[in-house]
């Protein structure tokens, strides 16, 4: 301030440009890495999936679809094919494709046989929606290809809704019932095919060659087959079921008090006339057009299912998109979606094995980055060290899930009780002294100290006697005092447990009865079936130890390379700092997969010549059957093992006796150096 002026002087610092700025961290894969790849796959739905679909449903209307089937070219030309097979796709097929998209997921289905795999689905809201979208999809085809008919083809197969009775005007039409219901048996079938294939789930697959695609001849050739094997199967069990339904379902519904005054007006003539075999050959063209229907149908569905398959997992290059592609395809394996952690790390994997000098630049700049904190190598170290952590211990586990932590409740502190004086509860006065005859009468009462000592006495002495031997002779008159407690017990056992087990008996009784009823045949077919249901496989144990084994193996493959490579590439050393951290992880998972490859073989025992000449044929099916539960078992062990082995010996190969410089546990180094002498 100055005081002549009479003026006020502000002073401000001076900013300095030497203040510590922090690094920006690496963006989140939400906001650069996600949005590419969903485009990506976006654009593989409409003009892979789509496109490929529309025009096999346009191939199926075209050669069994049409009106006059004998001349395809000019169903080809015709503009009612064109848009009678745009509305199928359109209400059949697409609803199965989205359906396809919405509840494709990533977590593995942790069964062991199809008991508990078909529980688990049926146990899943989605599948509930599942069914209903492919039952919908099937009566709306129903509708058009009903539509579709001529008059002559109505007048032949007499589809209408209700019979021609002037008596009974709305008998259900019988055919038509047998139609619509064979249909929708085969729509649940298809999706039960599709829950024992566990086909919601993501499939990793390498890239495919043109001879492998869906629509390649050999691959339309053994879809034709499967399918016309699966619809002939479901036809001939849905024809069973249809019978037996008829036979003992329907007259015990019309005896209902309340449902029969409800059905009867409708269905009552079902109950009439025999079923025997000979009937579906009466109705030979409508078991034919219930056939070819339900084949279009579910040719279409496992077309467009197999173009899912194979297009969905098909590696996705993003990271030249964008002006930092190491940035975005890093961000990208910090994703919580295992899906798009695939996509991030089989694109890292192509770049860590890129030779040419773009790949070398691209991998230079990425370990030298110092733009970001943490840096990009650290992130894409700690990302993947930790997933293989994650799947390390779920391997441990054998699949089973993390155990939630056991919370001790604190112990309750018992208040302390506040001082206080002791109340006397003895009489403070002397008693007064007793007179003769009072002494005596206290001495003979019951709570005497005499009576006391002879009660005592008198306990000791049945001891006693209890633990002495009596000859069997005496034990008939001499009953214990502890036969009539036991005697009482019986007695009081309560009456319902009894009639539980009696009846638990009978039923069992009543089912020894029909099994014993049952011929040879069919006791051994359903043993067998018993089995396949309920056995769980070998393999699918394996599986669920493993159930990312295609990422694990993608991700070895990545920080293997990227080791190999920083050798001559990495110029600041930030990559030798996590050397012995990756081997380390890498082996110790090695060991574990070894270990339990050990356990897995050892339950399979090639049989010996006695075996093989004594042994029944059951026997020999059973080792059989473990011998190819053994082989799968050992091939899902592989792919994490030989990805692992593969990885340790590129690096010890690349590093040789450079090695030295760091130091490991012991067991890593013992196991260590066996790969460095193999190499």
């Amino acid at each position: 301030m100055s005081a002549g002026m009479g003026e006020t002087m502000q002073t401000r610092a001076i900013t300095s440009t030497l203040t510590a700025r922090l690094s920006p961290t690496v963006p989140s894969a939400s906001q650069t890495y996600e949005p590419l790849v969903r485009s990506a796959l976006r654009q593989r739905l409409i003009h892979n999936i789509f496109a490929f679909s529309a025009a096999f449903t346009l191939v199926v209307c075209i050669l069994f679809g049409g009106e006059d089937e004998t001349n395809a070219f000019a169903g080809l030309l015709s503009p009612g094919t064109w848009a009678m097979a745009c509305l199928k796709w359109s209400v059949g097929v697409l609803p199965v494709i989205a359906m396809r998209k919405v509840y494709l997921t990533s977590a593995t289905t942790p069964a062991t046989s199809p008991a508990k795999m078909l529980t688990n689905a049926i146990a899943k809201p989605s599948t509930r929606r599942c069914l209903a979208v492919y039952m919908s999809c099937t009566l709306m085809l129903i509708m058009l290809n009903l539509s579709s008919l001529t008059s002559e083809e109505r007048e032949n197969l007499r589809l209408n809704v209700f019979v021609k009775s002037r008596k009974h005007p709305y008998y259900l039409n019988g055919r038509l019932l047998f139609l619509i219901l064979a249909q929708l048996w085969l729509a649940a079938s298809f999706l039960l095919r599709n829950i024992m294939l566990d086909r919601f789930v993501f499939r990793w697959t390498k890239p495919l060659n043109p001879s492998e695609l869906p629509f390649a001849p050999s691959n339309l050739l053994k879809l034709l087959l499967t399918m016309t094997l699966f619809t002939s199967f479901s036809s001939v069990v849905y024809s069973v079921v249809f019978g037996l339904s008829r036979v003992v379902v329907l007259p015990l519904l019309l005896k209902l008090p309340v449902v029969s005054s409800i059905v009867r007006p409708f269905i009552a003539h079902f109950a009439k006339g025999p079923w025997s075999l000979t009937l579906p050959i009466l109705h030979w063209s409508l078991l034919v057009r219930s056939f070819m229907m339900g084949l279009v149908t579910v040719m279409s569905w496992e077309f467009a299912e197999s173009l899912f398959d194979a297009y969905v997992p098909q590696p996705i290059k993003v990271g030249t998109l964008t002006a930092d592609p190491n940035v975005t395809v890093v961000s990208g394996i910090t994703t919580q979606d295992t899906v798009f952690a695939h996509f991030a790390y089989s694109e890292l994997a192509e770049l860590a094995s890129d030779e040419s000098t773009a790949g070398s630049a691209r991998r230079t700049a990425l370990f030298g980055d110092q733009k970001y904190s943490p840096t990009l190598w650290n992130v894409l170290a700690r990302q993947s060290l930790l997933r293989l952590g994650q799947d390390y211990q779920t391997f441990l586990r054998r699949g089973a899930p993390v155990a939630p932590p056991v919370v001790v409740a604190p112990a309750a502190s018992k208040p302390k009780d506040p001082p206080s004086t002791p109340l006397i509860r003895k009489a403070i006065f002397k008693a007064p002294r007793q007179s003769p005859l009072g002494s005596m009468l206290d001495s003979v009462s019951s709570d005497s100290e005499l009576s006391k000592a002879a009660e005592a006495v008198a306990g000791e002495m049945e001891e006693r006697a209890n633990q002495m031997h009596i000859p069997e002779l005496f034990r008939s008159v001499a009953p214990s005092s502890a036969a009539a407690p036991a005697a009482n017990a019986v007695l009081a056992k309560p009456t319902s447990s009894i009639v539980s087990s009696f009846i638990a008996q009978l039923g069992a009784r009543r089912w020894d009865l029909v099994v014993d009823r049952c011929p040879a045949w069919l006791k051994e077919s359903t043993i067998r079936w018993n089995n396949w249901f309920y056995r769980e496989r070998l393999n699918k144990v394996v599986e669920v130890c493993l159930p990312n084994r295609e990422l694990d193996a993608l991700i070895i493959e990545a920080l293997s390379h990227f080791v190999c490579a920083s050798l001559s590439e990495d110029r600041y050393g930030v990559v030798q700092r996590d050397i012995p951290r990756i081997l380390e992880a890498f082996l110790s998972f090695l060991s574990a997969i070894e270990e339990y490859q050990i356990e897995v073989n050892a339950k399979y025992t090639p049989p010996t010549p006695d075996e093989l000449s004594q042994c029944g044929t059951k026997i020999l099916e059973e080792k059989e059957m473990m011998r190819i539960e053994v082989a799968r078992a050992g091939d899902v062990l592989v792919v994490v093992s030989d990805a692992l082995k593969t990885g340790v010996a590129n690096i010890s190969r690349t590093f040789g006796d450079k090695l030295v410089a760091f130091k490991f546990p012991p067991r890593t180094a013992r196991k260590l150096q066996s790969f460095v002498d193999y190499t």
